[in-house]
């Protein structure tokens, strides 16, 4: 009878003592016997529709860069978005394309300037066309092919150093441009696109085009080539303005010297010109 009322008593001690705080942890637990959380996201619901090529690949982040979502368009080219969670301070999204074979990127965004108070939905955007280069780096006298993708039979209209040349898409949406024999120089290309009475959103991404002079091309080649044996053979190049001096001086050592082998080597290959009492030689 002792023991049970020493174990009542413990407890009832251990029960009390527990702070009122760390009782109030998981206050529906402690009622019901299972915890339950809730979180939340957003206020309110985005939902957007847009074209851009056929199949392309898009994902929608906020202005920081905010992964949201992520879609394939139709054959057609059309995509949407519906019921992205977001706050009553959300300040606008981007759209991140790339055309189904991956030869161009398109980037383009929508800025929010009110706030929030109710669900938004955008329909009908048209996103820039993806664009990119066969090269990103040419020499003087060589071609680059900027290319990329739109809705079929969409204008496009490719900008680089205050100039614009309009093009057209084919059935599939690809278009082609070849810059033929550019200077020397860096060249920034972006392009935009126009179906019907719609204008694409303006791009904001570039495909960057460098054109190098020959000796440049030779620097930067043998400056490759030098870091491809530094990375290949740790080291190595330290062994090259040796490997030349010692190469200078075996040549400088030989035509010093002039061994008789360097003469006949020579002498076989000096053009002898006939005496001229030799025209009147004949056989015996």
């Amino acid at each position: 009878m002792r023991k049970l009322a020493f174990l009542i008593f413990g407890v009832v001690f251990l029960t009390s003592s527990i702070p009122s705080h760390a009782q109030n942890l998981f206050p529906e637990k402690s009622q019901s016997g299972s915890a339950v959380v809730k979180a939340s996201v957003g206020q309110f619901y985005l939902n957007i529709t847009a074209y851009q090529s056929p199949n392309a690949s898009v994902v929608i982040q906020t202005l920081s860069e905010l992964f949201l979502s992520s879609t394939t368009a139709d054959d057609a080219g059309y995509f949407s978005f519906a019921d992205v969670l977001i706050t009553d301070d959300f300040p606008g999204f981007c759209f991140t394309a790339i055309d189904f074979r991956r030869v161009g990127e398109s980037r383009s965004c929508v800025e929010i300037e009110e706030v929030v108070t109710e669900d938004q939905s955008y329909n009908d955007i048209f996103l820039p066309p993806t664009i990119g280069l066969s090269r990103k780096q040419i020499t003087v006298g060589e071609d680059a092919q900027i290319f990329g993708y739109s809705m079929p039979y969409a204008k496009v209209d490719i900008s680089f150093d205050e100039e614009t040349v309009t093009l057209q898409a084919d059935e599939s949406g690809y278009y082609e441009y070849l810059f033929d024999n550019p200077p020397a120089g860096t060249y920034a290309f972006s392009s935009r696109g126009t179906l019907g009475e719609s204008i694409s959103l303006e791009p904001k991404n570039q495909a960057i085009l460098e054109v190098r002079t020959i000796p440049e091309k030779i620097e930067d080649d043998l400056t490759g080539f030098a870091q491809d044996i530094e990375e290949k053979f740790p080291g190595a190049l330290f062994l090259f303005p040796l490997l030349i001096i010692l190469i200078s001086l075996l040549i400088a050592l030989i035509w010093k010297t002039k061994p008789k082998f360097i003469y006949a080597f020579f002498d076989k290959f000096k053009k002898r010109h006939p005496m001229h009492h030799d025209y009147f030689l004949f056989e015996q």
